[in-house]
């Protein structure tokens, strides 16, 4: 199988971006060589560090689903192959493979529409470090690599919700979407978590010719579309907001716990029952 997981909220905990709960079903994933994807709004920078300190080191989905990165040295057959549905290149160790938009396209768009309309919102690009630090409770370091985004732009709105869904449907005449997450909004392309993992899971098919099941945990309204394609979709209690309304036809684990306590507690679940 393979394990899709949101980030806050989800496997780090809301307030203190803590894994230690979740750490006990981490391991047994690991042992049994059951791939985490990482499928987070986060950026790059701010993924490739907590793949270091997880232990992880195989592909990743940044930005929404923005963009999937695989390790160059376990996918490097499709430098050759050329998939024609996606262009696939080199950056650093990874194959990058983009399914969003611009973080500069976006950032002008959104700036022409405040200018024009006067709409009030303000995000990532209008914030210096320590105001990032502020909104998000980041370390400076950390809010350094949240800042560095290049797919999406997080804004926080703060205007009326008529105004809002005018300004959802500006942004779709540029092909582009908004998405609400845990703490912002999300300008990005049009894509979400569940585009790239689809991709991904074909790509496992066409090298093993099984499908692997998908199990994916998130607790907000960003991970819906990645959990509504889950075989085993897992709604993490947040302390924050209620559970995201999924539409799918499996069955769905609401856990009791909430973050990385509650992804311990499904995934052991989902391990007991899958096992067997």
């Amino acid at each position: 199988m393979i394990v899709s997981t949101d980030l806050d909220g989800t496997l780090l905990d809301h307030f203190s971006y803590s894994w230690q709960a979740a750490r006990p079903a981490m391991e047994k994933l690991a042992s049994l060589g059951i791939p985490v994807i990482l499928n987070s709004s986060k950026t790059y920078a701010e993924i490739r560090a907590l793949q270091e300190q997880l232990g992880l080191s195989g592909p990743f989905i940044v930005e929404n689903g923005s963009a999937l990165f695989l390790p160059v040295d376990d996918f490097a057959w499709l430098l050759t192959t050329q998939p024609a549905d996606q262009a696939v290149i080199q950056v650093d160790g990874y194959l990058q493979v983009v399914f969003g938009a611009q973080r500069a396209t976006i950032i002008d768009y959104i700036g022409e529409l405040r200018r024009q309309h006067g709409w009030d919102f303000e995000g990532f690009n209008d914030w210096t470090v320590a105001q990032i630090m502020t909104y998000t409770g980041l370390d400076e370091e950390s809010a350094s690599q949240a800042a560095d985004k290049m797919f999406s732009e997080p804004i926080q709105w703060n205007d009326s919700e008529p105004n809002l869904s005018s300004f959802t449907k500006q942004l779709k005449t540029r092909k582009l979407s908004l998405l609400k997450g845990g703490r912002f909004y999300h300008v990005q392309g049009q894509t979400d978590k569940s585009r790239p993992l689809l991709w991904l899971q074909a790509l496992y098919t066409s090298k093993t010719d099984a499908t692997p099941p998908l199990v994916c945990l998130g607790d907000s309204e960003n991970d819906i579309q990645m959990l509504n394609v889950a075989d085993h979709p897992v709604c993490i209690r947040s302390p924050v907001s209620d559970f995201p309304v999924l539409q799918s036809d499996k069955p769905v684990i609401k856990t009791t716990a909430y973050g990385p306590a509650g992804w311990n507690e499904a995934i052991n679940a989902i391990l007991s029952t899958e096992l067997q």
